[in-house]
């Protein structure tokens, strides 16, 4: 502190040799610093301010070339507050490496939490969407989401649908905004009980629950830093009227498909959406070079279509020939987790 004192001295004295040299304005004064006992922010900032008032007239009256410095006093970086720390509202409902089901608002879902989990970090989010007709128990099963990466790096949760079916389709059974509404406060229901990460929550599903992984994109872009629909239902309230979001997305899609045809069609007497519209739309929704694309094999039956220059990622995976299903080969579960597990709200 005594040099900081002898440094501002110095630099005032030679403030003073060069008013005497000029005619500088009669009412020039130096700031009092005699009150300055540390270079706090306020104190800096006021120093300066009066300083800085001084060196403007002095340097109004030097000769062209010549001048006082401003900002003399070096103002410390301000100091932000910690977040605050995660708290559980209350003991672990459901164990490490263990599944089992939770509920907010009269509405179930299933859990599934990794060996791994410590709650001293927080941990990403996969929420599937069953299929229409199927249970939250049997989507668990096949998709086999707990035995893939996505099963050891996050938190994975199964909301149960009502009448089986996601709103968005013409088989919902659900009211407009109802499933909206339950998988949001389901995520806080979630988060009272495990510490989660708010910029990685990503969803999937299969067929009408591809479907409703685009409603999470388009309706709670707020929310989920990516989906990956797979034999995905893309009617079309699932993808109107959106957040002007960027939400990465990956469609899995067989080129075979007779139920949701890869090109679009018709079904249940409603028009839906093919896949290249639905990677179109968000090619721009992502800030993409809308049609420049690159192409590369997945696995031996494949083909993974990319658009370039997007804010996040946007992709179609088309596997040739193949119908309406969920895929081991190429493990659809393993590689949406290798493109998502990337990327952040």
């Amino acid at each position: 502190m005594k040099l900081f004192s002898s440094r501002l001295s110095a630099i005032a004295a030679g403030a003073l040799l060069a008013v005497s040299l000029v005619q500088a304005p009669a009412h020039a004064q130096l700031p009092d610093i005699s009150a300055i006992t540390a270079p706090s922010s306020q104190a800096a900032f006021d120093a300066n301010r009066a300083w800085n008032g001084l060196a403007d007239q002095i340097n109004s009256a030097l000769p062209q070339g010549s001048s006082v410095p401003r900002n003399i006093i070096p103002q410390p970086a301000p100091i932000n507050p910690p977040a605050a720390a995660w708290r559980p509202a209350g003991p672990q409902p459901v164990g490490n490496g263990h599944s089992g089901e939770l509920s907010v608002n009269g509405r179930g879902y299933l859990i599934h939490v990794p060996h791994g989990y410590n709650p001293s970090r927080a941990w990403p989010v996969m929420v599937a969407y069953s299929a229409y007709q199927d249970t939250a128990e049997h989507f668990r099963g096949y998709s086999r989401l707990r035995e893939s990466a996505v099963g050891r790096d996050a938190i994975i949760v199964y909301p149960r649908a009502i009448g089986r079916s996601w709103e968005g389709s013409p088989t919902a059974a659900s009211r407009p905004g109802q499933d909206i509404a339950f998988v949001r406060a389901m995520i806080n229901d979630l988060h009272r009980h495990y510490n989660i990460d708010r910029g990685r929550i990503y969803a999937t599903g299969m067929s009408t629950g591809g479907g409703m992984a685009a409603v999470s994109a388009c309706h709670m872009a707020d929310i989920f830093a990516g989906v990956a629909g797979v034999s995905g239902a893309y009617y079309a309230p699932v993808n109107a009227g959106c957040q002007n979001i960027p939400v990465a997305f990956l469609a899995y899609h067989g080129t075979g498909d007779t139920l949701t045809n890869y090109h679009g069609g018709v079904r249940h007497g409603v028009p839906y959406l093919g896949v290249p519209q639905m990677f179109s739309s968000y090619e721009r929704r992502n800030g993409c070079h809308v049609g420049r694309i690159s192409q590369a094999p997945v696995g031996f039956n494949a083909t993974r279509v990319s658009a370039n220059g997007c804010s996040k990622p946007v992709q179609s995976i088309k596997v040739h020939g193949s119908n309406h299903t969920w895929w081991y080969n190429p493990s659809v579960a393993d590689d949406m987790w290798a493109v998502l597990s990337h990327v952040r709200k």
